[in-house]
């Protein structure tokens, strides 16, 4: 591990603990007042762009030819951020609409369902239709679209809006790749929630703090860990996938 990689590493440490923070400080600011409301959408708005910028930057430095600095990738994510603004808002308007789709998909599973009843003639119950379009809706959610948006934002973080017209699609066409991000995207998100959410019966309130730290500390490094894999993963279509392959000169 090159010294700028390990200092993407503990960056990362940092920057995503402040990501945490302002997260949960954002939670508590009251919307009672237009100043508060106001001051509310500032946090988000800086709190997005942060979270942009810091991931940006790693999309930035794995996909670089030449990784010996992290300030140059930081300085390219910086420049990059408008694009990567308007693709993050793009993916959060597709998730949104997934959350509806999910609200709204029961009435869908009644009709379908009674209407398989119809020409089947054999009971099929509406739960059943709705838990096959809650499978289908999982995969889309964790599986497809993380697969499609991950080296697209790559793409963007690395060379601005051009980045839209590049070639992440070569990295999302890997099968190895429809199987290493899910999996790294799930030891990233699920799994650290499940670790900070497991009670281990110990006894005495010393044991229990010590086992809610450990697991705590063990959760945010597991989340950092695979981001930062999932990024590198992400990353690989530059310079990897372009590389002209040529004969070795004699």
């Amino acid at each position: 591990m090159t010294r700028a990689t390990r200092t993407l590493c503990l960056f990362h440490l940092a920057g995503n603990a402040l990501l945490l923070w302002l997260g949960y400080y954002w939670l508590g600011v009251g919307e009672s007042s237009t100043a508060r409301l106001a001051w509310s959408a500032l946090v988000a708005l800086a709190l997005g762009c942060l979270t942009l910028w810091l991931h940006g930057a790693a999309f930035a430095y794995f996909r670089a030819s030449d990784r010996s600095s992290l300030t140059t990738a930081l300085r390219t994510a910086l420049r990059s951020l408008p694009p990567l603004v308007v693709l993050g808002i793009a993916a959060l308007g597709i998730y949104l609409l997934l959350a509806w789709w999910r609200d709204y998909s029961s009435q869908p599973a009644f009709k379908i369902a009674s209407y398989l009843t119809l020409k089947l003639r054999k009971p099929l119950k509406p739960a059943a239709v709705w838990s096959a379009f809650n499978v289908v809706l999982w995969l889309v959610r964790w599986v497809a679209l993380p697969v499609i948006l991950l080296p697209l934002a790559a793409e963007v973080a690395g060379r601005g809006w051009s980045g839209f017209r590049g070639e992440a699609w070569k990295l999302s066409n890997r099968k190895l790749y429809w199987v290493g991000a899910p999996l790294l995207l799930l030891c990233a998100l699920w799994v650290p929630f499940r670790l900070i959410l497991w009670a281990p019966r110990v006894s005495g309130f010393g044991m229990e703090m010590t086992s809610f730290l450990i697991r705590q500390a063990v959760a945010y490094l597991l989340f950092v860990g695979a981001w930062l894999l999932l990024e590198f993963l992400s990353s690989g279509g530059r310079p990897l996938l372009s590389q002209v392959k040529t004969a070795d000169s004699p």
